[in-house]
C-alpha cells in the first residue's frame, strides 16, 4: 500500500511541476501576418498541446491607440482604425475542444462579420472616410470582393484616387490549451465579405 501511495505522490509531483512549466511558457506566434476579410472561415492545426488536452481556440482585437500591435507592419494597408481592444471571445466549436494524440489542435470557425473585429463597420454606415481636403475624400475601401468585379467594400467606387486596400484591423486568434500553453496567430483584416442583403435601403 504505501508503494502505491508513494508511486500516486511522485506522479503527481512530476505532473505539476510539467503543468507548472507549460503555463511560464512564452506564448509562440504564427510565422507571418496573415492578410483575411471577415466572413472567411479559416481552419487552425497547431501542435506543443499534450494528448487529449482541452484546447479553446479565442479571437482578440488588440488595441491600436499606440500604433500598429504587431511586429511585422500592415502588407496591404496604409491606414488603420484607432481605438482599444476587444473582449476576448470564444469562438470553438463544441466538437473539437481537444488536442489529438499526438498533442495537435485543429478547429474551424468564420470569422465573424461584426464591428467588434473591424470597426469600420458595414455598408452605409461607413465610418473611417479620410477626408484630405474639403475636395477630397479617400473612402478606406478595403478589399475588392472576387465574386464580382470592382465591387469594393462599402460600396462601388470607381474613382482612381480610392485605395482599395487602405485601412485594416488587426485581430489575433489564441489557441489556448489547459495547461498554459498558447500559440497566437495574428490577422491583418483588410475588409468584409458583403452581400446584396446587407444593404437594407
Amino acid at each position: 500500500m504505501r508503494k502505491v501511495l508513494f508511486a500516486s505522490v511522485a506522479l503527481v509531483m512530476l505532473l505539476s511541476l510539467f503543468a507548472g512549466s507549460a503555463v511560464a511558457a512564452e506564448p509562440k506566434r504564427a510565422d507571418q501576418l496573415i492578410q483575411a476579410q471577415l466572413g472567411e472561415v479559416w481552419g487552425f492545426y497547431f501542435g506543443g498541446y499534450l494528448p487529449y488536452e482541452r484546447v479553446d481556440a479565442w479571437m482578440y482585437r488588440p488595441s491600436t491607440l499606440g500604433g500598429w500591435p504587431f511586429v511585422d507592419p500592415p502588407v496591404v494597408g496604409t491606414w488603420w482604425w484607432t481605438g482599444g481592444d476587444s473582449e476576448i471571445r470564444r469562438q470553438s466549436w463544441p466538437t473539437w475542444q481537444y488536442a489529438d494524440m499526438f498533442g495537435y489542435y485543429y478547429t474551424m470557425f468564420m470569422l465573424p462579420r461584426d464591428e467588434v473585429w473591424f470597426p469600420c463597420s458595414y455598408p452605409f454606415k461607413w465610418k473611417c472616410n479620410y477626408i484630405i481636403d474639403p475636395y477630397t475624400i479617400e473612402w478606406h475601401s478595403p478589399a475588392t470582393q472576387p465574386f464580382e468585379l470592382g465591387m469594393y467594400w462599402p460600396w462601388l467606387d470607381y474613382d482612381a484616387a480610392a485605395n482599395p486596400m487602405d485601412t485594416v484591423s488587426p485581430v489575433e486568434v489564441w489557441l489556448y490549451g489547459e495547461t498554459g500553453w498558447l500559440w497566437i496567430i495574428e490577422f491583418e483584416v483588410t475588409g468584409y465579405y458583403w452581400k446584396w442583403t446587407d444593404i437594407n435601403d
